[in-house]
């Protein structure tokens, strides 16, 4: 009964601990808005989101040598659903009127990409 309470508890934790902290035209989105032209403020976005995504693959590769076995798989489907997800979330973004539409699909992508780096990088130290 204690154990099932103390899960209970850290389940309810994690619930309710705040969010990552990136989020879209926040802190990692500076300096691209202050490039002159749309190319340049995407091109300044997708470079910072290259930059994340190679933290995220490579917290994901780690992650996938830790866990137990029983865990890869939901990993692995959880992984492409997130990556699906995000897809289609910044496809939405990008489907607005004019050019603003391409810096928040860029912006979009660049924010999801950060908090899921953050993310598997966290659950790496939960272990």
């Amino acid at each position: 009964m204690r154990v099932r309470l103390v899960a209970y508890a850290a389940v309810l934790c994690l619930a309710l601990a705040p969010p990552a902290v990136a989020e879209m035209f926040g802190p990692g989105y500076s300096p691209c808005g202050d490039k002159p032209s749309t190319a340049e403020t995407v091109a300044c976005v997708t470079a910072k989101t290259k930059d994340w995504d190679r933290r995220l693959n490579a917290a994901y590769k780690a992650l996938q040598q830790r866990v137990d076995p029983g865990q890869a798989d939901p990993l692995k489907a959880a992984q492409r659903l997130w990556l699906q997800y995000r897809t289609a979330n910044c496809a939405f973004y990008g489907s607005g009127a004019g050019t603003i539409g391409q810096v928040q699909a860029a912006e979009c992508m660049r924010a999801m990409t950060e908090d899921r780096a953050q993310e598997l990088e966290k659950a790496m130290k939960l272990e």
